[in-house]
């Protein structure tokens, strides 16, 4: 029996991946993802927040890892002509919602190929809802809607905003779905010094060491936790540093699963 068990842990047959959000930072996902695959733990059935469930929706889609690092560098993804200045959002999201009507045109939960959860914020009820099914673009961008930069989303009777707000590791959705459960989490603070803490990066400190409390608790419940350091390094909207965020969590990855 505890052979079974260990065999089943080295080579699971249903291998569930969690992945947080972080603005750019997701693209880091895509690192994680490369390496999984080299070390035979594909995803069978994922979740998402935010970035994490862009990222989730075109892999279950069906998009690979290259796929997905060719469209996020042929595309402007913070294009000027987005930028506004309203109270419900600086951002218009048009842009986001014309890359997922291209390249998922059907554009349900039902037309992926692989399951897909997605965590989005209920503003008036004070809580996480995950979605699985009907109309996706829109839960993505509700899940993706950073608070003040992008507009809440309203979807029947109530408004959604930034899924990693109070869920940023969501495995809930995956509990009981897979046997092998995996974790991303791509916002560890790096090591900075006082004199170094900008107006920008002490903001983006705070609000991830808010909502990093739920990450750790959820942690503690994968079979394997990826967290690479200093992730706040990269900053959350800056292109420039696509490939090194790709490349540090590959890295990463690659190394800790060497060494499982």
């Amino acid at each position: 029996m505890l052979f079974n068990w260990i065999k089943r842990r080295k080579h699971p047959q249903k291998v569930g991946l969690a992945l947080s959000g972080g603005g750019l930072r997701g693209i880091g996902h895509l690192g994680a993802i490369k390496a999984l695959e080299e070390h035979n733990l594909e995803p069978t059935v994922l979740s998402g927040c935010s970035a994490g469930a862009l990222i989730g929706a075109f892999y279950a889609a069906g998009y690979s890892v290259d796929d997905m690092l060719r469209i996020v560098q042929e595309n402007d993804l913070f294009p000027a002509t987005s930028l506004r200045l309203r109270a419900t959002g600086f951002v218009n999201t048009r842009f986001l919602s014309k890359l997922l009507q291209k390249h998922m045109p059907i554009n349900t939960f039902e037309s992926l190929k692989k399951p897909l959860y997605v965590g989005a914020t209920d503003l008036l009820a004070g809580k996480t809802k995950y979605f699985h099914s009907g109309v996706l673009d829109e839960v993505l961008l509700a899940s993706s809607s950073v608070p003040v930069l992008f507009p809440a989303v309203k979807r029947e009777d109530a408004i959604y905003c930034d899924g990693g707000l109070l869920d940023n590791l969501p495995i809930q959705p995956l509990i009981g779905q897979c046997d092998f459960l995996i974790g991303v989490h791509v916002n560890a603070p790096d090591k900075v010094t006082a004199d170094q803490l900008t107006a920008a990066k002490s903001l983006d400190r705070i609000v991830h060491l808010a909502i990093g409390r739920s990450v750790a608790q959820h942690a503690t419940q994968c079979d394997l936790f990826i967290e690479p350091p200093d992730m706040l390094q990269f900053g959350m909207f800056g292109k420039k540093d696509l490939m090194r965020i790709y490349e540090h969590v590959y890295a990463h990855t690659s190394q800790q699963l060497a060494n499982r």
